[in-house]
């Protein structure tokens, strides 16, 4: 991460710089939708890009048999990220100052959440690698990330604000967003209200701006970029996990395998017609993942990957979205993984 980056988060620390502000626990919620064991029971969780701490302290308070560690490049969202631990009596949680791939860390972690960080790198390739290098054995990464399609807008409007906003930091940055009348509504990425359930606060709302269009350095990928990203990374497996964009929020299901309902879709419902429909059927995971988002023109998406027996650990959804990793043959896979890759 940039200088310039970490001094925009002491700016306007990320997601809210109020430590009075109600907690962000729909990761801790969601995660029995990604596990089928949620119970982290004696796991080491890496939070890497914790900002204010918002997300993981509602985590680590879901999860008290397991340990968790925040990191971030910025002191002052650390600083809010300590007292909810503290107001919150969150002791199993600490944290770490430091950016990816520069910190020198030398935990490993069964499990390491990294949400809205690798699009911020100069170099994600050297960020996701320094991830990788931080998990265990069996280790499980799960990544949120900015979507090409659905961003394509946002960062035309960002590169206007970097064209015209006068010198003076992030402060002015911000002063030209809102002379270009620019905002981030948060129904762009399927929440039609604040992360906490209720509005954002203008503090919240001007940290929220500041990240969408003041941001130095923003790369925002599509599914088909991870697998050559993740070459020769030591990872034995890749998969498409959720979708975000205007007015939906939705898990991939490629294989049909969770009931019908609103919190699931797979790329031939969003097909009209039959013959179609079964073409699209006939296409290996990658492609059937890239008519999903060509239809459905995400802002954001996740994806998790992990090594050794961390598959089994997921739902039996994430086994029928793998996607293919360009370094490793099927016969390379662990033994009953093999057919699951289509």
């Amino acid at each position: 991460m940039t200088s310039e980056v970490a001094r925009l988060y002491e700016a306007f620390p990320f997601p809210s710089p109020e430590p009075e502000s109600g907690l962000i626990d729909v990761v801790a919620r969601e995660m029995p939708l990604v596990l089928s064991d949620a119970s982290l029971d004696g796991r080491r969780v890496l939070d890497a890009g914790c900002g204010t701490g918002h997300t993981l302290v509602a985590l680590a308070l879901r999860h008290p048999e397991a340990h968790f560690t925040g990191m971030d490049a910025s002191r002052r969202s650390l600083g809010v990220a300590r007292h909810l631990a503290e107001r919150h009596g969150a002791t199993n949680v600490d944290f770490v100052h430091g950016t990816m791939p520069q910190l020198g860390l030398t935990d490993r972690f069964d499990l390491i959440i990294c949400f809205s960080v690798l699009h911020h790198l100069p170099d994600p390739r050297a960020g996701l690698s320094w991830l990788t290098e931080h998990l265990n054995t069996d280790g499980l990464l799960h990544l949120w990330l900015y979507h090409a399609l659905g961003e394509h807008g946002r960062m035309l409007d960002r590169e206007l604000v970097q064209l015209l906003a006068p010198p003076g930091g992030p402060a002015a940055g911000l002063d030209t967003v809102r002379k270009l009348g620019l905002t981030l509504p948060l129904a762009e990425y399927g929440f039609p209200s604040g992360w906490t359930g209720s509005a954002l606060s203008q503090a919240e709302q001007d940290v929220f701006d500041a990240d969408a269009y003041v941001n130095p350095v923003v790369r925002p990928l599509r599914f088909g970029d991870l697998p050559p990203l993740f070459d020769g990374l030591g990872m034995d497996w890749l998969a498409a996990d959720r979708v975000y964009f205007p007015g939906g929020v939705k898990f991939i299901d490629l294989d049909g395998i969770e009931p019908d309902d609103d919190q699931y879709v797979r790329p031939e419902s969003l097909i009209g017609d039959a013959a179609l429909r079964v073409r699209l059927a006939a296409l290996g995971s990658l492609d059937r993942v890239r008519a999903l988002e060509l239809r459905l023109r995400p802002t954001g998406f996740r994806v998790l990957a992990g090594r050794g027996a961390s598959l089994d650990r997921c739902v039996p959804r994430i086994k029928g979205n793998l996607l293919p990793l360009p370094r490793r043959s099927t016969e390379d896979m662990p033994a009953g993984h093999r057919d699951e890759l289509r």
